[in-house]
């Protein structure tokens, strides 16, 4: 979920240039893997949002739309919501696309009043990564189940994340969960609302509904859902990914917040049902402007942190955790909400001040997470991190990556979002050059705008068996873009198992943070 996109339409984050474009750069080997366009084959249900190019703002797009493997788009339906329209349904006309053998493609979408363009990497045949290109977002597609397409098909528990803008236009976080008869009615929820750095605190839900949409639920699972809590009315649209999951996004007014919701199962109940090593990433909004906060630590069975590693970037100013000593590091179980998986997790940094946040777990290994510190405004997920020790013997592999974050040109003064989506080769060897691929990127703050089929080479990846250190040092990945002057994006990445990396820019002249997913064509 693309939580920085929110924050250009707030703040304006005091970063140095950005790429700017011009003159030749390197053209990419030929691609090498398993992909082609019969992987994207089926029904997908897609959750974006970015920048809009005419005004500047926020916004979203969230819909579906379905591949008959051989490079034709023969249908589907989004919903898309901007400043200067507001929500808009819109039918998608016979469109185009393409896949290369490393999982990288364009997709074209037409609908009654534009063709759309994205860049795509494929992480397999159920799913991939999507940017923008013609403006600038980012986000993901996941193939369908239609046979979830009904009322009955959303049915159980489940956790949320939704993020974007208040009705002042102020940063807004919404994390919680929320329980569904299967037969039109939400029975019971809760949930935890950081509106522009004032926390709600745990909110229960006194009423809510949803119903499919008579038209294009059965084709697509669009429907509608709306919940009241702490005297406040949330309604959405929704579309069904399958009985686990529905991508979100809010109409109806002039707030906008978009993600997901996944079902729950098992969920501890007490603290001493919730332990283990886990990694966290969280983006959006902090004290100086955009922010990103990477970490992890470990959860002893019985309230207490230990093992507790992070990295902050706040509008370009860097630190890591622990800067001073560590103290107060201590998680609770909410036992107030039985059975939602609600949770807090607090530690204090001597240097660095409190950090606070609130979780709502989709299982014993992971879930959504919200970051209520003083002053910030920022959310993303959790995970439980399995597989140590790491190696890059072990990492090895064709990756899907993507990230997004926030630049500014420091020769026009122009502040942009930027998205990135493509492929990484990780070599087995700890040399220099163990890093190779391709990115496609769209960042409205330099001069050209978009960029296509940019080699990716550089210092490389190194990992400590822990996953988030080296040799006492934090891990690093770092990435040449051969652009006309080159750049590089220095990452820390968070090493979660053997097939995901989440990854934070430690760069003092961007924001940034990202994923790199294994590809399994």
């Amino acid at each position: 979920m693309n939580h920085l996109a929110l924050l250009l339409a707030v703040c304006v984050a005091a970063l140095a240039a950005a790429c700017s474009g011009g003159g030749s750069v390197p053209t990419p080997p030929p691609p090498a893997g398993g992909f082609s366009a019969a992987n994207l084959k089926g029904q997908y249900a897609f959750s974006m949002s970015g920048q809009d190019g005419t005004t500047g703002s926020f916004f979203a797009r969230i819909g579906s739309f379905t591949a008959d493997g051989n490079g034709n788009v023969t249908g589907g339906v989004e919903d898309v919501n901007t400043a200067l329209n507001g929500p808009q349904l819109k039918t998608f006309s016979t469109s185009t696309y393409s896949v290369q053998a490393d999982g990288r493609g364009i997709l074209n979408l037409v609908n009654p009043s534009a063709q759309l363009s994205f860049s795509i990497t494929m992480i397999s045949p159920t799913q991939g990564l999507i940017a923008e290109t013609d403006l600038t977002a980012s986000g993901t597609f996941i193939l369908q189940d239609p046979a979830t397409f009904s009322t009955a098909g959303f049915n159980g528990s489940y956790v949320f994340d939704v993020s974007g803008l208040d009705p002042g236009g102020a940063p807004d976080s919404i994390v919680g969960q929320m329980v569904s008869n299967g037969s039109g009615t939400l029975a019971s929820g809760v949930l935890d609302e950081n509106d522009n750095a004032v926390a709600s605190g745990a909110q229960p839900f006194t009423g809510g509904s949803y119903q499919m949409d008579p038209t294009y639920g059965v084709t697509s699972g669009r429907g509608l859902i709306g919940f009241t809590a702490n005297g406040i009315t949330y309604n959405y649209i929704f579309y069904i990914v399958s009985a686990s999951r529905i991508r979100m996004m809010e109409t109806g007014s002039t707030a906008l917040t978009v993600g997901d919701a996944h079902s729950q199962s098992s969920v501890p109940t007490s603290n001493g049902t919730f332990s283990g090593s886990f990694v966290l990433l969280t983006s959006g909004s902090g004290t100086s402007g955009p922010l990103t906060r990477i970490g992890r630590f470990n959860a002893d069975g019985g309230g207490g942190l230990a093992n507790v590693f992070a990295d902050t970037n706040d509008a370009g100013t860097v630190a890591q955790v622990p800067k001073g000593s560590l103290s107060a590091a201590a998680y609770a179980i909410d036992t107030n909400f039985p059975g939602s998986g609600r949770g807090t997790l607090t530690f204090t940094d001597s240097s660095l001040g409190i950090f606070s946040f609130v979780f709502y777990l989709s299982s014993p290994s992971g879930g959504v997470i919200q970051d209520v510190s003083k002053n910030n405004v920022d959310d993303g997920n959790l995970q439980m991190q399995v597989g140590s020790p790491f190696s890059l013997t072990g990492l090895a592999g064709d990756y899907a990556a993507s990230f997004t974050g926030v630049s500014n040109n420091g020769s026009t003064g122009v502040t942009a979002e930027e998205d990135y989506v493509g492929h990484l080769n990780f070599a087995n060897t700890s040399s220099n050059s163990n890093v190779t691929g391709a990115v496609d990127f769209s960042e409205f703050s330099s001069n050209q705008g978009a960029f296509f089929n940019i080699v990716v080479s550089g210092n490389g990846l190194s990992v400590g068996g822990d996953g988030t250190t080296s040799s006492g040092l934090r891990n690093a990945l770092q990435l040449k873009l051969n652009t006309s002057p080159s750049s590089t994006l220095d990452f820390v990445p968070y090493v979660v198992d053997s097939q995901h990396m989440w990854i934070a820019g430690t760069d003092s002249n961007r924001v940034i943070s990202g994923t790199v997913t294994l590809q399994a064509p």
